[in-house]
């Protein structure tokens, strides 16, 4: 139905054509206490894109799809029998690792949330062959915490396979020793401005907020962002950038438009080279799509999305780029980054950090806030090792109202200038 339906669409309409999905969501939150909630959840539907865009309410066109793939989801609302069975594992493993990793611990609590998504999607162009593309992401965050006086805790996270067996035993133990290191020897941070050494992964967020956000097609034919400006005059640190949608959770191989994806170079060694580009975006500039058009649903319309973005690796030695570092910030994980793409300022929530002190890991520090500028702290980027990794620090990106399971990647890397402000200074922010 999405070829006939196509087939129908102006030839001369660039931007027109037929976006139809399906697409179950499964959520599960476990807890020591005895909390299980179960939620899952089924989206179907359709939508003529192009200068004027309708959704699709015929009956018979929200029917069976036209083309039957390996492993179509059947029913509405409920789980299939396979998925059953694995959820049923997955909780089985959850709580024996969960048990096994508290024993001998004081007062021990933790939960665990998995957010897990199965979408098809498939797309009709006027004049061509209909598109699919099948997508699937499942992520878990296990927080473990000990002395309830102090509340100190800890949190793993972990891309699975579905159908994957995790090694959640390992994980909650690791958790569970991090929350009893920041319980014993935790301190308040040292306001200021300071250097940040960043954690394998962790790093990647800053790449999402900092350079992939001024980036988006969309935002740069608006206005003129830091790196578009930076590229006109000095230039930015010697650090390579890339966002490649069909790597990490979520991936796609074709976006919600029916362009096929690949690798985008965003920034190579410092030279601001390629943007994030739905077609649209591309058209007012005069350029082609580079796949990374992507919708949140069939009810929103597109934008230009970032995929998987990733800082790529350099030749340091981690333990050589620790060691130089005098005093410090050794981040692990970070949260609630915000970035404004304009003037390049960006501020993260530090949720787990370690005070470095002559080149060595000193004691935990508290909850801060990590603020920086696009022009001094990413232009202060010095040192960056071999050690890539991604999603050591998993979200999703919310624009415009719309969120998406997106992956991020970094080496350790170093940044030498950074400012650091209190949580209780900020009032929460």
């Amino acid at each position: 139905m999405v070829a006939d339906v196509a087939r129908t669409l102006p030839a001369n309409d660039q931007l027109a054509h037929v976006f139809y999905e399906e697409r179950t969501d499964l959520r599960i939150t476990l807890a020591s206490s005895g909390l299980r909630d179960v939620v899952s959840t089924r989206t179907r539907g359709a939508v003529i894109s192009g200068r004027h865009s309708v959704h699709l309410t015929d009956p018979s066109f929200l029917g069976p799809p036209w083309i039957t793939p390996a492993g179509a989801l059947q029913g509405a609302g409920e789980l299939r029998h396979a998925d059953q069975n694995w959820v049923a594992d997955l909780e089985a493993a959850v709580i024996r690792g969960g048990t096994t990793a508290s024993r001998g611990r004081r007062d021990p609590f933790w939960s665990v949330k998995l957010v897990s998504f199965h979408q098809e999607v498939w797309v009709g162009l006027p004049g061509r062959d209909v598109v699919s593309d099948p997508r699937a992401g499942c992520r878990m965050e296990i927080r473990a915490q000990i002395d309830n006086e102090r509340g100190a805790s800890a949190v793993e996270e972990l891309v699975l396979a579905p159908g994957s067996a995790p090694r959640v035993t390992e994980a909650f133990a690791r958790a569970f020793e991090r929350a009893e290191t920041r319980a014993s020897i935790s301190s308040p941070p040292k306001p200021g401005s300071t250097a940040a050494v960043f954690a394998p992964g962790v790093a990647g967020v800053i790449a999402h907020e900092m350079i992939g956000h001024a980036l988006e097609g969309d935002v740069v034919a608006r206005d003129q962002t830091w790196i578009r400006a930076a590229a006109s005059s000095a230039a930015i640190a010697p650090v390579t950038v890339i966002d490649d949608p069909r790597r990490g959770r979520g991936a796609w191989l074709v976006d919600d438009e029916g362009v096929v994806s690949g690798e985008t170079l965003l920034i190579e060694r410092g030279r601001s080279v390629g943007m994030l580009l739905d077609r649209s975006s591309a058209r007012a500039q005069g350029r082609v799509s580079t796949g990374h058009g992507r919708r949140s649903s069939y009810l929103d319309p597109v934008r230009p999305r970032m995929g998987c973005t990733f800082i790529a690796p350099g030749g340091d030695d981690p333990f050589d780029l620790l060691r130089g570092t005098r005093e410090g910030v050794f981040i692990r994980r970070m949260t609630a980054g915000q970035t404004d793409p304009i003037s390049g300022r960006a501020s993260f929530v530090v949720v787990d950090a370690d005070r470095i002190v002559d080149g060595r890991l000193a004691e935990p520090v508290d909850i801060f806030v990590l603020e920086l500028d696009g022009h001094d702290s990413w232009n202060s980027i010095d040192r960056i090792a071999h050690d890539l990794a991604f999603d050591t620090c998993i979200g999703s990106c919310v624009r415009d109202g719309q969120p998406l399971a997106v992956s991020v990647g970094a080496p350790t890397i170093r940044i030498g200038v950074a400012r650091v402000h209190s949580w209780a200074e900020t009032e929460g922010l």
